[in-house]
């Protein structure tokens, strides 16, 4: 959100798109403040609420297909920490995951041992972004464990690079779950 992130982002909707197109049933939101949305920004702790409760939405409308959650940037520090604290999330993908504190813009994520996530967690960075630096990230998913893949070329906004990443996600969704 401080970045100006919304669900319309162009990365989002082609993620989207392509989990659609594959059979998956997507909910995407916006956080609270954002876009139309109401409350104010709670610094990716509050917002963990927010995901917990669209999780469960589509528990609700599909009780028996699995159910996996994705963010990006301020939204996969978000997803990391609601996967590690909602029990129906079987997997987690975090796509340049904000991981260390940015004040005013994201809380972080805590260490893996203190967040402890115990679902199938992958971490996606582009080699060239100067806004989530992937050695941050790399770093993060060795110490947790998390598969981590660097996509070639690519900057935080993945741009001309949707189709290696979306293949990297779908790929790792469906084996996750």
């Amino acid at each position: 959100p401080g970045m100006q992130g919304t669900m319309k982002s162009p990365l989002l909707v082609a993620i989207r798109d392509a989990l659609v197109e594959r059979n998956w049933s997507v909910l995407r939101f916006n956080f609270r403040g954002v876009g139309g949305s109401e409350g104010e920004f709670g610094d990716g702790l509050d917002e963990v609420d927010d995901a917990i409760a669209g999780v469960r939405f589509v528990r609700g409308e599909h009780p028996d297909a699995p159910v996996a959650i994705l963010g990006w940037s301020f939204g996969a520090a978000v997803a990391m920490r609601a996967a590690a604290r909602e029990p129906e999330i079987e997997a987690c993908v975090a796509i340049a995951p904000s991981v260390a504190p940015k004040p005013g813009i994201s809380r972080g994520v805590p260490t893996p041992s203190d967040l402890g996530l115990d679902v199938p967690l992958l971490i996606v960075c582009g080699a060239n972004d100067d806004v989530t630096p992937p050695e941050a990230a790399r770093e993060w998913a060795a110490e947790a464990g998390a598969h981590y893949e660097e996509i070639a070329a690519a900057n935080h906004f993945f741009w001309a690079k949707y189709d290696p990443l979306i293949g990297t996600v779908a790929g790792f969704l469906e084996e996750a779950v």
